[in-house]
């Protein structure tokens, strides 16, 4: 049992996911839009009518929440990593990689895969430039990609989720039979 624990934790994987924003934040969205609905609904203070709009309300404004913020990320690297090839112009780490979904297959390479990698791309290279792993800046690669990460997570879940959210909620909680109106409606018709 011991052993097994030790192997995922220790497996390269787990480890370069835990190292990603967009990892942590999804992960994080997501089990909010499981647990708050979920502690809602289990709250027995709580008339039935209010868990139900309370506990569908929050699982959609997550969801919301998730959209906006994948859509903004995928948005932003991609962005972030043209916005570094123009600041740093001589940095091979912008040369050798078209996207920055091919610098990050390339940073969750092991080693080997990684020499196989930098021959593939200098094979393939028009100019003279040759790339070798110790010239390539990959820290600033990540360092520009995670960066993009966290001001998209600031703008879109700070920012642009709220104001997109409200508008686009209430409707659907109507059609879904769950506007917060009725259930004040009957209990001000019991008094």
């Amino acid at each position: 049992m011991i052993g097994g624990i030790q192997n995922l934790i220790s497996n390269p994987t787990l480890y370069n996911m835990t190292q990603s924003t967009v990892t942590q934040v999804t992960t994080e969205t997501c089990l909010k839009a499981i647990g708050r609905p979920a502690f809602i609904l289990g709250d027995k203070q709580i008339d039935s009518q209010t868990k139900k709009f309370s506990a569908t309300k929050e699982l959609l404004y997550q969801l919301t929440c998730l959209g906006i913020y994948l859509s903004m990320i995928h948005q932003f690297k991609r962005a972030s990593f043209s916005i570094g090839r123009k600041l740093f112009k001589n940095e091979s780490v912008f040369k050798a990689f078209k996207h920055p979904g091919e610098f990050m297959e390339y940073y969750k390479m092991d080693e080997v895969a990684k020499a196989k990698k930098l021959d593939e791309i200098n094979k393939n290279l028009q100019s003279g430039d040759k790339f070798v792993k110790e010239n390539l800046n990959i820290n600033l690669g990540k360092g520009i990609i995670e960066t993009s990460s966290i001001v998209g997570t600031v703008l879109g879940l700070a920012i642009l989720a709220p104001i997109v959210s409200h508008p686009l909620i209430h409707p659907i909680l109507k059609v879904m039979g769950l506007d917060e109106h009725k259930g004040n409606e009957k209990k001000a018709d019991k008094a």
